[in-house]
C-alpha cells in the first residue's frame, strides 16, 4: 500500500456534471462495431480487436483486427482507448510515444451528443476498453466490478490529497483526475474597473452593487439557461455556501439519491433553499437564457455558466473586455465556495489483470504513469489555458484567471460540482427547481417536490423514464428503432439513418445514431446517447431508386469519398419500387447540403420522435419495431 493511503480523509461525495444537462438495408448489411483507430495509422485501414457487446468493423476487415498494426515491427498488442468530447488528443498522443513509442494505441471513438451519459452506460454495463476514460467519477459499485484497483501504483502519490480522497473507493482507488478547471461567478472586470467599483466578497455587497450598476445602464447578473441542467447546477452552487458545501450537506447529497434521507425535515436544506430564493427574489436568476456571446459583448456585469473558454474578448466595434472569475457567494462572505470540474478520469480495464496480458497491462500502466506527470497533463490540457494541472507540484501560471482565487484554491474552499449519484435525478429535480425560479411554487413546494421526485424515481415510477429496453440490442438495431421513429413521428413511408463511426485519424460522422442500446430503462438520458445530433427531423420526397442508391452510397458527410453506413426501414416492411415517389425521414443533418436544400424541414426533433416511440412500445427488444422493416 503506498503512501496515499494514509493520507485519506473525509470523502468530497459526488463529482462533475456537464448537464444540463440504424444500419442499411437488410441486403447485405454489414454488423459494426465501436469505432476503433490507431494512433497512427491512415484514413483507409481502421483496425481493433473485437470488443465487448455489438462492434463496428470496417466493412473489409475481420474480427480479430487483420488490418490492425500487431503486425508493425516494435509495436506491442493494441491497447483500446475509450475517448470523446476530444478529451484525448493528437497532442497527447504524439507526446505520450515520444516516451513509450512501443505502446500500440487505438482510440474507440464516441461522437455522439452526450458522452456523459455514453461513459457512465457503458461502465455500468461493463462494456468499457482497456483503458476506460471519463468525464465523472462515476459509480463507486461499477468501479470496483469492472476497473483495477491502482492504490498500489507510485503514480498515485503524483496526485493532490484532496483529489485522491474524493477519488476513495473503500479504500481503493480506480481511476485518476487529470486537469481540473474551476467554476464560479464570471465577471465583466472592464466594466468594474472603468466605473471604480469594487468587486463584491458576499451576497449582501453584490446587491449594494447592484443598484449602482443598473444605474449605469449594464444589467447586474446574466446566465446561461438553454439546457435543462443550469437550474440544477445553480441551485447547489450558491447552496454549497449556506449548508450543502459542509461536511452535513456532502453527507445529505450521498444519501439522498439513495433514499437514505429525505429533504423534509432538513432545517440546513431549507436553509440553503431560501438563501437560492433570494438571488430569486432579487433578479439574478430567472428563467431567461443569455448567451455567453451577449455576456462577452457587455450583456451584463456578472454571469452564470459551467465555465469559460475565453477571458479576454474584442467585440466588432473594437472594444476590449477582460473576465474575471469569483466565487460563488454566501450571504455574508465567509462561506464563499468555487466548483471544481475535473477534465478527465482515466482507469485501466480488471480484465487487463487476467492471465495472458501481461504485456497490455504493462503498456496500460504506462499510460496512466504518464498522465501522472506535468508533461502528460499539460499535453492533455494543451490549448486550454483554464485548467490546473491535478498534481502536487502544480502551479498556477502567471496570466491564469484563477490567479485572483488562488487563496481560496490553497485554503481548499472547492466542492466537487454534483453529478455522480444523481444522473436519474438532474433533469426531474432541475424541474422542480425551475419551478421556484418561475415562482409557481414557495420553498416548502420545492421541498416537498425534491422529496416526491426522488421517491418516484426509487419506485420505477419517474416520468423521465419512457421504455425498458429488454436486452441489448446491436448498433444496427438501435439504428433501426431510430429510423423507424423518426419515419413515424412525420408519417413518411420510409426513414434513414447513418452510423456514427471514426474514418481515418481526424474525421468522425456526429450526426448519426452514436452508440447502441443496453438492457434497462430508457430515459432522455439514455436517448441523448443515441440519439442523431440534429435539432430537427426533415422530409424528402425521392422516387423507391433515388432512396435505395442514398443507402448504397452511404453518407458522405466531409465531401471526401469515405461515406458513413446508412440504415434504411420501410413502414410495413413495403419494397420501394424503383418509380414510385415517397417519403423519407431523416435527421436534418443526417444528409448531404444537396440533400438538405430539397428536404422539407419539419418541427420534430429526433429526441422527441424516440422518446414517443419508446413510450408507445412500452417494452423494447430487437424486434420491437415489428410496423417497421429494414
Amino acid at each position: 500500500m503506498k503512501g496515499w493511503k494514509r493520507f485519506i480523509g473525509i470523502v468530497l461525495g459526488a463529482s462533475i456534471t456537464a448537464c444540463c444537462f440504424a444500419g442499411c438495408g437488410s441486403d447485405g448489411a454489414v454488423q459494426k462495431e465501436p469505432p476503433v483507430l490507431e494512433s497512427d495509422q491512415t484514413a483507409d485501414g481502421a483496425s481493433g480487436e473485437a470488443q465487448k457487446g455489438p462492434s463496428i468493423l470496417e466493412s473489409d476487415q475481420t474480427a480479430d483486427g487483420a488490418s490492425g498494426a500487431d503486425g508493425q515491427e516494435g509495436k506491442h498488442e493494441p491497447i483500446v482507448v475509450n475517448c470523446f468530447n476530444q478529451l484525448i488528443k493528437e497532442d497527447f498522443i504524439n507526446a505520450f510515444q515520444q516516451v513509450y513509442p512501443q505502446v500500440n494505441l487505438q482510440m474507440q471513438k464516441y461522437s455522439g451528443m452526450n458522452g456523459t451519459g455514453y461513459a457512465l452506460h457503458s461502465l455500468e454495463h461493463g462494456d468499457i476498453p482497456d483503458i476506460y476514460v471519463s468525464t465523472q467519477n462515476f459509480s463507486k459499485e461499477s468501479q470496483e466490478k469492472y476497473l483495477l484497483d491502482l492504490s498500489n501504483q507510485d503514480f498515485v502519490n503524483n496526485y493532490t490529497n484532496a483529489l485522491l480522497d474524493s477519488m476513495d473507493v473503500n479504500g481503493s482507488i480506480y481511476m485518476l483526475p487529470s486537469g481540473y478547471q474551476l467554476v464560479g461567478i464570471y465577471y465583466n472586470k472592464t466594466i468594474i474597473e472603468e466605473h471604480h467599483w469594487e468587486v463584491p466578497s458576499s451576497f449582501r455587497e453584490l446587491k449594494a452593487l447592484s443598484k449602482k450598476i443598473e444605474d449605469a445602464g449594464y444589467q447586474t447578473l446574466g446566465h446561461k439557461m438553454d439546457l435543462d441542467g443550469y437550474p440544477f447546477n445553480y441551485f447547489f452552487n450558491i447552496s454549497n455556501t449556506a449548508y450543502l458545501g459542509m461536511p452535513q450537506g456532502m453527507e445529505w447529497k450521498e444519501q439522498f439519491p439513495k433514499g437514505e434521507a429525505k429533504a423534509a425535515g432538513n432545517d440546513g436544506l431549507k436553509k440553503a433553499a431560501e438563501y437560492f430564493k433570494k438571488w430569486v427574489d432579487a433578479g439574478y436568476i430567472t428563467s431567461k437564457n443569455m448567451d455567453t456571446e451577449e455576456f462577452y459583448n457587455g450583456g451584463s456585469v456578472f454571469f452564470l455558466c459551467l465555465g469559460l473558454s475565453d477571458y479576454t474578448y474584442t467585440t466588432k466595434e473594437g472594444k476590449e473586455y477582460t473576465f474575471g472569475i469569483m466565487p460563488w457567494l454566501s450571504e455574508d462572505g465567509t462561506d464563499n465556495m468555487l466548483t471544481r470540474n475535473v477534465s478527465m478520469y482515466v482507469g485501466i480495464s480488471k480484465s487487463l489483470a487476467e492471465e495472458g496480458n501481461e504485456q497490455k497491462l504493462e503498456d496500460a500502466l504506462h499510460f496512466l504513469d504518464f498522465c501522472s506527470t506535468v508533461e502528460g497533463q499539460n499535453a492533455l490540457m494543451k490549448g486550454n489555458h483554464n485548467y490546473m494541472l491535478s498534481l502536487n507540484e502544480a502551479k498556477i501560471s502567471d496570466g491564469s484567471p484563477y490567479q485572483e482565487i488562488e487563496e481560496l484554491i490553497y485554503e481548499g474552499k472547492t466542492v466537487p460540482l454534483l453529478y455522480v449519484g444523481w444522473e436519474q435525478l438532474i433533469i426531474p429535480a432541475a424541474q422542480d427547481i425551475k419551478q421556484l425560479i418561475e415562482k409557481k411554487i414557495d420553498v416548502d413546494g420545492l421541498i416537498e417536490a425534491l422529496d416526491d421526485t426522488n421517491d418516484g424515481i426509487l419506485c420505477g415510477a419517474s416520468e423521465d423514464v419512457f421504455a425498458s429496453v429488454q436486452e441489448r440490442l446491436t448498433w444496427e438495431q438501435t439504428a433501426q428503432l431510430v429510423a423507424a421513429a423518426q419515419g413515424e413521428a412525420v408519417g413518411a413511408d420510409c426513414a434513414i439513418v447513418s452510423l456514427n463511426a471514426m474514418h481515418g485519424t481526424a474525421d468522425s460522422n456526429d450526426q448519426g445514431v452514436a452508440w447502441y442500446l443496453y438492457e434497462g430503462d430508457v430515459n432522455t438520458d439514455v436517448i441523448n446517447v443515441i440519439r442523431p445530433r440534429s435539432a430537427t427531423v426533415s422530409v424528402l420526397e425521392m422516387t423507391g431508386r433515388d432512396i435505395k442508391d442514398m443507402r448504397d452510397a452511404g453518407l458522405d458527410l466531409h465531401g471526401n469519398g469515405d461515406p458513413y453506413t446508412y440504415v434504411l426501414m420501410t413502414k410495413g416492411g413495403k419494397k420501394l419500387e424503383d418509380t414510385k415517389t415517397y417519403k423519407l425521414a431523416v435527421a436534418t443533418g443526417d444528409m448531404t447540403e444537396e440533400a438538405r436544400a430539397r428536404a422539407q424541414e419539419t418541427e420534430v426533433s429526433p429526441q422527441a420522435a424516440i422518446r414517443d416511440y419508446m413510450k408507445k412500445l412500452g417494452t423494447v427488444t430487437a424486434g420491437a419495431a415489428s410496423n417497421w422493416q429494414p
